[in-house]
């Protein structure tokens, strides 16, 4: 049988407005089943009429309703839809992109696009989807929103910085076939992008949700589920979506501090949630009691009026006092109590002693001015209980005066706001229990005065002066005349610096460092580069752990100078640096004047320089002392060679216990001495050159 007649007669019955229409094709078929002549064709013949006229009565049924409908409309309402045709016509959507944050701090998490018509007077999304509905155009209205969003991510990627974009999609509605090819390819273009946002249905077979989990599972974008708590929402239909995210509906949300109902209920979503991976967003908080309410409850993520609303340029960040909210709430949460807050006016003196009988938990300073100083005066035996927040985009001086701080582990004893440039003077013993001081990478901490401060960290992933494992420090500026002392006994971290890296620029004063743990670093960075400057300064450094670095960097490069300063650095792992780094591509030292010792042990260890690639190591008028053992110990750089070496007017004397017979592993050509001594030792062999 050819079935190229029936092909044709059905595709002009898909683009017939009648049965009028139809009249020719009809002729058509029935002429081509009149050669063949068979009782199969004459049958098949009679379905394809009776299929096509079936479609089009239907159409024609659908066509009457709306022309009804249309006529029931009221001027007014005539008026909206023509607006709403003209938007879809012409493709004239814009979108708003409303944050949604952490509810453990404030921070940005991603974005919804809520898409807008601009221009159109009085015409909301709630117009757009019911004249849509309407005119049977809801299939356009998501592929425009598809389309719009990606494109807008593609020209604004900056604004975004890596976060997701939340899309709403109606999954019952069909999209034209032709576009869909379109479609998919910007959904797989930009899977590492978006979200999938659709409202929880009882209309999906099983079968049809299958296919839409695995479409989108197979391009790898997440699925959120919208509006959960309304219309067919139960907690064990979660199970059918297998969700990322779960946004629990307004109508729950709304006046939820006053209903023990709608907590209870909210809670068992939260605990569902969270026991099947599921991130919970509580969104349409619009009040401080339901974003505290929310935040205890243990909700994950938070989108309201309250935190921000909606708007067409892409928000960088939450206003402080929101995100100061956010954090007490969550501490709150944690701890089991609200946090009592002492905001400091510019220029006081305030007394530990006082807040601590008042009940006082915190001291926030720069609420409500952004420049001056404040005093904060303890007693040598005083443990107040006490930390320090200072707000965003303040300039000025925190005098210490013997005083003492503490918080809980992982969180800073002193929190320096974004965009800040602090100074602080230390009078007297300082001390900081469990943490210490965090620099985020925009600010600046100087550290003046003739005093000291002795750091304590817990056991956890630990910083002294900088800021955590995943971040980037802020300019360190050391000027103090008395003692730094950090002491840290955990898994990972840096005493002084941060996880990723920024300047540190010591000028002074004498520093007693000890990082012990699985990965530690004295002074540096672990992933990040390590940018340090010591001048004029007596240094004491010793880490200790699986890995470790005294004086550096773990995973990255390492700029290390040096002048006018006694350094001492231990370190003492299975593979460790004393100064330099373990893994980065390049070690840059230099040391102009300077008396050094460096002691340590490790299966693989190098006293300076580059322990696996490259090293630039330049000394001058300097006294050089090492002790080191390993099996593979060197003095300079690495065992697999790339190390340059310049010493001029040193004074060198190293005893390497090591399977090597030379303390570095260089060309001739990369090694240049010139005046001083050098003394070598490497196990029980005598030597006064670094390489054969």
């Amino acid at each position: 049988m050819n079935y190229l007649p029936f092909a044709e007669f059905l595709e002009q019955a898909l683009s017939a407005g009648s049965a009028e229409d139809m009249k020719g094709a009809e002729k058509a078929l029935a002429a081509a089943i009149e050669k063949e002549n068979t009782p199969e064709s004459v049958r098949a013949m009679n379905a394809a009429f009776a299929l096509a006229y079936d479609y089009i009565k239907l159409k024609e049924k659908q066509a009457k309703e709306e022309k009804s409908r249309l006529v029931e409309l009221s001027e007014s309402e005539r008026n909206e839809i023509a607006m709403v045709q003209r938007l879809l016509d012409y493709n004239m959507f814009t979108y708003h992109f409303q944050p949604i944050v952490r509810a453990d701090n404030g921070e940005i998490y991603s974005y919804e696009a809520l898409m807008r018509a601009e221009g159109l007077p009085g015409i909301t999304p709630f117009h757009i989807l019911k004249y849509a509905e309407l005119s049977h155009r809801l299939g356009e209205v998501e592929h425009y929103t598809f389309m719009n969003v990606t494109r807008y991510l593609d020209e604004h990627e900056e604004l975004f910085k890596g976060r997701k974009v939340f899309l709403n999609s109606m999954p019952n509605v069909t999209i034209a076939e032709e576009k869909m090819p379109e479609i998919i390819k910007l959904l797989e273009d930009h899977a590492d992008k978006i979200v999938v946002e659709m409202i929880e249905s009882s209309e999906f077979v099983d079968d049809r949700l299958e296919v839409i989990k695995e479409q989108f599972h197979n391009m790898g974008i997440p699925l959120a589920i919208d509006d959960f708590g309304t219309g067919y929402s139960n907690i064990s239909n979660l199970l059918r979506y297998s969700p990322d995210y779960v946004k629990i509906d307004r109508s729950l949300i709304s006046g939820i501090q006053n209903s023990p109902n709608k907590r209870h209920l909210v809670r068992e979503i939260i605990d569902f949630c969270h026991g099947n991976s599921i991130m919970a967003l509580a969104e349409g908080v619009e009040t401080s009691e339901e974003l505290r309410t929310m935040i205890l409850m243990g909700v994950d993520l938070i989108q309201g009026f309250y935190t921000a609303r909606p708007s067409p340029e892409v928000l960088q960040s939450l206003p402080y006092e929101i995100k100061a909210e956010i954090k007490a709430h969550h501490l709150e949460r944690q701890d089991g109590q609200r946090l009592r807050v002492y905001q400091a006016p510019n220029g006081e003196v305030i007394s530990l002693d006082r807040l601590q009988k008042e009940g006082y938990s915190k001291i926030l300073i720069g609420a409500d001015w952004s420049e001056g100083s404040v005093s904060i005066i303890g007693e040598p035996q005083l443990y107040a209980g006490i930390h320090v927040e200072i707000k965003e985009n303040f300039k000025g001086t925190v005098i210490l005066d013997n005083a003492h701080l503490s918080n809980h582990i992982e969180r800073p004893c002193i929190d320096i706001g974004d965009s800040s440039d602090v100074t602080l003077q230390l009078v007297g013993e300082n001390k900081l229990n469990n943490s210490g001081i965090r620099v985020p990478e925009s600010s600046r901490l100087t550290l003046q005065g003739n005093g000291s401060i002795f750091i304590k960290l817990g056991h956890a992933d630990f910083y002294g002066i900088g800021n955590d494992l995943t971040s980037r420090h802020g300019m360190l500026i050391f000027e103090q005349d008395g003692t730094v002392e950090i002491t840290a006994e955990s898994h990972s971290g840096v005493c002084i610096g941060s996880g990723l890296g920024g300047k540190i620029v010591i000028q002074r004063g004498r520093y007693v460092i000890r990082a012990m743990g699985a990965l530690s670093v004295g002074i540096g960075a672990t992933e990040g580069p390590a940018d340090i400057d010591i001048l004029g300064c007596d240094m004491d450094t010793v880490a200790t752990g699986a890995y470790s670095v005294a004086l550096g960097s773990t995973d990255s490069d390492a700029e290390i100078k040096m002048m006018y300063s006694s350094i001492k650095c231990h370190s003492e792992s299975q593979l460790t640096v004393g100064i330099g780094t373990l893994h980065g591509k390049q070690a840059n030292i230099k040391a102009e004047s300077v008396n050094m010792h460096v002691t340590g042990s490790g299966d693989a260890i190098t006293a300076i320089g580059a322990l696996t690639n490259s090293s630039t190591i330049s000394v001058s008028r300097s006294s050089l002392k090492v002790n080191c053992e390993g099996s593979r110990a060197l003095l300079f750089g690495s065992y697999n060679g790339g190390t340059k070496i310049d010493l001029t007017d040193v004074d060198l004397a190293a005893d390497l216990a090591t399977e090597f017979r030379v303390c570095a592993i260089a060309k001739k050509e990369d090694v240049h001495t010139s005046g001083g001594k050098c003394k070598l030792r490497l196990g029980d062999w005598d030597s006064d050159k670094l390489i054969l």
